[in-house]
């Protein structure tokens, strides 16, 4: 199977972007052929070959309200999806809110994806165990089952 990740990552931190790394790493343990992008540098070859496309950004708000996908615009460099399924992934560092089923309908509407799983992860709370959880969730989903 082959997967693609794509990413959108702001801080110096670079939460989104390690989180991508994580969900490639999950995916080749598993046995995908995995490959992760930045979303303003995508392999066209790849993503035209992949099975399966994780994407993801970082939530954008302020603490307790306004949530929302991080950066779409730079987003927009992701060509179209057109029935390729698709995990959105987000993080956060305190509250998501629904900025995950914000992105999971931007991603439908605006990339044509057939959004199959969506997770929001805490920056701080994130590890193996729930990448892994996420990953076998997507994978089940497009029939792949994994131990």
């Amino acid at each position: 199977m082959n997967v693609v990740v794509l990413y959108q990552s702001r801080s110096r931190k670079a939460n989104t972007r390690r989180l991508a790394e994580m969900i490639g790493r999950k995916a080749l343990e598993l046995g995908a052929d995995a490959s992760m992008w930045p979303a303003t540098n995508v392999d066209l070859g790849r993503l035209a070959e992949a099975d399966l496309v994780f994407v993801g950004t970082w939530t954008d708000g302020i603490i307790v309200a306004g949530h929302r996908p991080g950066q779409t615009g730079k987003l927009d460099d992701i060509p179209a999806l057109f029935d390729k399924q698709t995990a959105a992934f987000m993080t956060y560092a305190v509250h998501s809110g629904k900025a995950i089923d914000a992105f999971s309908g931007w991603l439908q509407r605006n990339k044509g994806a057939d959004v199959i799983a969506a997770r929001a992860f805490k920056n701080r709370a994130t590890n193996d165990a729930a990448v892994h959880s996420f990953v076998s969730d997507a994978f089940a989903s497009v029939g792949v089952t994994v131990a």
